[in-house]
């Protein structure tokens, strides 16, 4: 039994790189994941929505726009969770998420280390896009994207949270920043491209542990998880 007060690191089940193989199918349960962390992202079987957990709340942000808890004996094909304590804090106002980002690392963020990072705010406006299910025989995500849903939304409330992953951390998850957009009333969200912040608060923690986990399938094992064009298609997928 994990020491949920203790534990310093950032838990990932899967890699980045075995969604861009088509492994849409995890093995480890959401009530596992929450063994590990009360704070993280990811996405769900079959690629439907994206994930966001507050505490013990998990939340699916599905491509038809709606929004809804789930039950944590569903599994997950990738999630990152760590437990979230903040140790740098600053207020802000009207930021875009490039100035946004380009504030964090010029005094807040570790370049090598995994940084986790929530802001919360108004936003006069909140760019996002969710990855609708997909079917077996699964497409390439580099496919998939191209026929995301793009949703915007202008003067909302909410919370984004999400990492900032070392670029040598490529396949394994995302490099760069990464959020995951919820409303405050809970009923809109998704992965974020772009936003406008009007004020807020962004929190700041440095995690310096890393655990992987990796899936017990064969097709896990047998996929090529290494392909030339990983990093473009990594780029495709997520920017």
């Amino acid at each position: 039994m994990s020491n949920k007060n203790n534990d310093k690191t950032f838990y990932q089940t899967s890699m980045m790189s075995a969604l861009i193989a088509g492994l849409y199918q995890g093995d480890f349960t959401i009530g596992q994941l929450l063994d590990h962390g009360n704070f993280g992202i990811g996405t769900f079987n079959d690629l439907d929505g994206e994930m966001i957990i507050l505490g013990d709340e998990v939340y699916q942000l599905t491509s038809t726009g709606k929004v809804h808890l789930v039950d944590h004996d569903i599994t997950t094909p990738f999630a990152g969770v760590v437990n979230f304590e903040p140790t740098d804090t600053v207020s802000l106002i009207e930021l875009t998420k490039a100035e946004f980002e380009t504030c964090l690392e010029k005094d807040f963020v570790a370049n090598n280390a995994i940084n986790a990072i929530r802001l919360t705010g108004k936003f006069s406006y909140v760019k996002t896009r969710t990855v609708p299910a997909q079917h077996r025989p699964y497409p390439p995500m580099v496919e998939v994207v191209k026929h995301q849903p793009i949703a915007e939304m202008t003067h909302v409330s909410g919370v984004m949270i999400g990492f900032k992953i070392p670029e040598y951390m490529i396949g394994i998850n995302v490099p760069g920043f990464h959020f995951h957009f919820i409303s405050d009333d809970r009923t809109q969200g998704g992965h974020v491209s772009d936003f406008i912040l009007t004020e807020g608060t962004a929190e700041v923690e440095i995690f310096k542990d890393f655990h992987l986990r990796m899936p017990a399938s064969q097709e896990f094992d047998r996929a090529d998880l290494n392909p030339d064009d990983l990093k473009a298609a990594i780029h495709t997928t997520e920017k």
